[in-house]
Order: C-alpha cells, then structure tokens, then sequence
C-alpha cells in the first residue's frame, strides 16, 4: 500500500509542477495577446447586437478607468494591439453605463430603463430587454436587478468558455513541456515503482508542497520559480529529461539493425518505441491540462492519506471476542 501511495504521490508531485509552470506561461500569453480582454468584448458585442452603441458603452470615463492596453513584448507593438479594453466589468457597472449609453444612442434624457424602453426603435436589444422585464415594466429598480442578471449569467456561460480555452492551451503547453523536459507519465510511474530511493525523495519533495490552508496555499499553488527549482535541483533520481549518451547512441544505432536483426523487426521496434513515448508525453499533456489547483489537492490528499494510513474501526462496530 505504501508504495502505490508514493507512486501516486511521486506522479502528482510531477504533474503539480508542470501544471505550475504551464499556467505560468499560460497567464503571459494571455496577458499579451489580451485573450480575457477579447472574450469579454466579445460577449458585450453580441448582448448588444449594436456596434454603435458598444462604442458608446466602452468610450464611457467608468468604463475607461478599467480600461488598459496589453503590454508590449520587447517594444513590439505588431505582437499586441494597442487597445484599451477591460477584463472585467462589475454587473452594477454595467447596469449604469448602459443606461446611460442608451440615452445618449437615442438621444434621450437618461432615466431608467422603462422610460427608455419606450424611446428605443425596434431591435435586438430591445427584444432582449423586454423579454427580461416582462412584468416588471413598472418597477424602475426590478428592471435594474434583471439587467445585471441577464449579464452575470452571460458573464457565467464566458467563464466556462474561457475556461475551455484556457484548458486546450495549457493541453497544448503540458505537450510541449512533456516533450522539452522528456516528462513521461508511463516511464515515470515504472521508474516510482521500481525505485526505492525515487519514492523517497519524491515524499521529501512533496511534503514542501503540504499545505492545511490559508492563502499560503495559494502561493504554492502559483509558485513558479520554487516548481522550476524543485525540477531541476531536488528531482534528479526521477527519469526526467534527456540523457546525453542515451541519445547519441541512439541516434548512431537508429538506421542500424542489431545483428541477425531483420530490417523490418528493427523498423517495428523503432515504431512501438516511439509510440510509447507519444502516448506516455500526451497522458502527460492531459495530466497538465487539468489545472495546477487540482493536482494541488490531489497531492495533499495523497500526503494525508499515506501520514495518517488507514482509519481504525469505530468501538461500536466492534464484535465481541
């Protein structure tokens, strides 16, 4: 039992800190090309299904003041735009400066939503607003309430979506670190298990990563250059990265059978050798994907579990001798 709980524990050490830096590099590239920035615009544009409006709505000074460009990657404006945009809008925010983007749109004194209703022209946004006052025409703060509504639960479903892109990127990322740090799931969780010596040092390790909460916790969770050290200093005994004479050597037997080795035998093998690679660096690539809060909890739940062992019988459940 001990050593399926340190297996499992070594795997989700490793999948922690890939995980960590993945979402690192994750936050940047975003933070670049201003992905939150767009989903949000995105979502307002097609609430509105006005782009004259939308202009109105984002040139508003409350609107302005959460308002910031990208920044530049070494000066380069071609790799961002020079847009300020929010990346995120308070619903009671919203609420207001639409109303008074309404008003001015329609040329209309700004009063509240059933009086603007009234002015408004035929359109999308007029049938969206309708339909989400209806029978509450009459209550300026009812429709109020059912506008910021209607926007936190769109602002709900653009998270989710968010959250999916977010997670085929950090699939996309966990690949590639699998494949530059030669993070293997399948040979790793061999190399736990036969290594005594591996098992040990990965619970040494992982017993930094314990956490029983607070906000430190989330410090861990996020702390990219302690997952970069960890990897680098404190996990030599795991089948990590690449061996220099091991690739050499392949590489100068790659095109040479062994002997009395068949061409085609030599070909099959070459074939399920990297096939198995593949498979083991894309099980890491999903193992990444799934975010480093949850391989956070996994952990601790795996530390706990191994401390502790298992629970002794209840004294009400115990039979008599």
């Amino acid at each position: 039992m001990q050593q399926v709980l340190a297996t499992a524990t070594g795997i989700a050490l490793v999948c922690l800190l890939l995980s960590i830096i993945a979402s690192h590099v994750q936050e940047i590239v975003a933070s670049f090309i201003s992905s939150r920035a767009r989903t949000l615009e995105a979502a307002i544009q097609k609430m509105m299904e006005d782009p004259q409006l939308y202009q109105i709505f984002l040139n508003h000074p409350l609107i302005q003041n959460i308002s910031f460009c990208p920044p530049k990657f070494l000066k380069l404006k071609f790799l961002s735009e020079n847009r300020a945009r929010p990346t995120y809008i308070p619903s009671s925010l919203f609420s207001k400066v639409l109303l008074a983007s309404l008003a001015i749109r329609h040329r209309a004194a700004e009063a509240d939503f059933p009086t603007l209703l009234e002015v408004m022209p035929e359109s999308p946004l007029k049938t969206k607003l309708r339909t989400l006052m209806t029978g509450v025409l009459r209550d300026a703060e009812s429709c109020r309430l059912a506008v910021e509504q209607w926007y936190d639960s769109t602002m709900d479903r653009v998270n989710g979506f968010y959250k999916r892109q977010t997670q085929w990127m950090l699939l996309g990322l966990g690949l590639l670190l699998a494949i530059l740090c030669n993070a293997n799931l399948l040979h790793l969780a061999s190399g736990l298990w036969a290594s005594q010596a591996a098992r040990d040092q990965v619970n040494a390790v992982a017993e930094m990563y314990r956490c029983s909460g607070g906000p430190e916790c989330e410090s861990l969770r996020r702390d990219y250059d302690h997952a970069r050290r960890t990897i680098e200093k404190d996990l030599w005994a795991l089948p990590l990265g690449y061996d220099l004479g091991y690739v050499k050597n392949y590489w100068y037997t790659f095109n040479q059978p062994a002997l009395g080795e068949t061409r085609l035998h030599h070909t099959m093998k070459i074939l399920a050798h990297w096939l198995v690679n593949l498979f083991g660096w894309l099980l890491t690539g999903i193992a990444v994907s799934l975010g480093a809060p949850f391989w956070f909890d996994v952990l601790n739940k795996f530390i706990n579990l191994r401390i502790t062992g298992a629970k002794p019988p209840k004294a009400e459940n115990a039979q008599p001798a």
